[in-house]
């Protein structure tokens, strides 16, 4: 499977992350890999520094017309108008030999499948910008006994954990855990590090202390398999700084924010879903 291309139309944030990932572990260089996107031929893109190791077009015609898996990785408000395209342009043989992967959250394989005529070879996959420093975490749903999701899970788990083949409402939980979750982190690392500058640390100081108490907690918590209450827990001593900033917090509610960001993101979702039948 040395020759397989990949082709990723949309060339944003999340798939930049994937090729940084790719790249940290020197393997980005191996592949060959395609990316279709409007700006995909702008001096000015970010996509420039990949420019003598991958291959770019603005034409999803011809990226179809030349790779064997296809990403979906658009605004899911463009993704039907792309697909309806891609129908008219690309020989329906070739078509029916292309795994498609979709990372648009809430877009069901069924609309898909209606989208582009085919009733197979098409799955979702949901990661995380935590691929670019090879902390993510990806899932996927599928239906299908394609080979090529051999291929496919043997490069994302160079740059993730592998949270299993789920079903496609269990892929929405975990684009509001996995995929929005870094997003709500960073407003706890936002806050910690505000309180710190008004507390009279240096800005840069203090961002930087924030992140590495998070990423220190993160691993304790992966490698020793304690419930953070427990952790928790241990962290406050009697009558302590810690306990009384977590009664604070309790009275502020920030834990049932928490739940409800990640209920409103998994809605979303859903929402999603519906709107593009």
């Amino acid at each position: 499977m040395e020759n397989i291309k990949l082709g990723f139309i949309g060339g944003g944030r999340v798939v930049q992350a994937l090729l940084d990932g790719l790249y940290e572990v020197d393997h980005l260089q191996k592949m060959h890999i395609w990316i279709s996107c409007p700006s995909a031929e702008n001096e000015q893109s970010s996509l420039k520094r990949f420019k003598n190791i991958i291959q770019t077009t603005t034409s999803n015609t011809i990226l179809c017309n030349n790779c064997d898996i296809v990403f979906f990785a658009v605004k899911a408000k463009l993704i039907k108008s792309i697909c309806q395209d891609i129908v008219k342009t690309v020989d329906k043989d070739r078509l029916s030999n292309i795994l498609f992967v979709s990372v648009i959250p809430g877009l069901t394989i069924s609309t898909l499948n209606q989208w582009l005529y085919i009733e197979q070879n098409i799955i979702r996959i949901m990661y995380n910008v935590n691929v670019a420093k090879l902390h993510g975490s990806y899932a996927i749903s599928s239906f299908t006994n394609n080979p090529l999701e051999i291929y496919l899970k043997s490069i994302f788990d160079k740059v993730a954990y592998f949270a299993g083949n789920v079903s496609e409402t269990e892929l929405d939980i975990m684009c509001a855990l996995i995929g929005s979750g870094p997003a709500f982190f960073c407003t706890a690392v936002e806050g910690l590090a505000d309180g710190a500058v008004k507390a009279g640390l240096p800005r840069q100081l203090a961002n930087t202390l924030a992140a590495r108490t998070m990423l220190g907690c993160a691993e304790i918590l992966m490698t020793s398999s304690k419930h953070p209450a427990e952790l928790k827990n241990e962290i406050s001593t009697p009558a302590g700084t810690t306990i009384y900033g977590l009664h604070e917090l309790e009275n502020r509610g920030v834990h049932g924010a928490y739940m409800d960001a990640l209920m409103s993101a998994f809605n979303r979702a859903q929402t999603m879903a519906k709107e593009m039948k």
